[in-house]
């Protein structure tokens, strides 16, 4: 049997952190430069996609964090109290 998890994973504590953030938006940029340069149907929908992980770093979103009992907003996924250890 494996224990109840404690809080947020230090995965996910970085990527509410503000270098989180800039990760996202850095990889929501380079997914934007990427699609516009190559153009046609494909570039133009990796070009649209990158807009999500563009307005997640923005506004500190975490669009998928939900699926595993996160919340959709960062700065409350990790306002939890700190933990032991940590």
């Amino acid at each position: 049997m494996t224990a109840a998890p404690t809080g947020p994973s230090p995965f996910s504590r970085f990527m509410a952190s503000t270098g989180g953030r800039l990760v996202r938006l850095g990889i929501g940029l380079s997914l934007l430069t990427t699609g516009l340069l190559a153009g046609g149907t494909w570039g133009l929908a990796l070009a649209i996609f990158s807009l999500l992980p563009i307005a997640a770093g923005t506004f500190d979103l975490c669009p998928i964090a939900p699926l595993w009992g996160g919340h959709f907003l960062g700065s409350r996924y990790c306002a939890g109290p700190k933990h032991s250890g940590e």
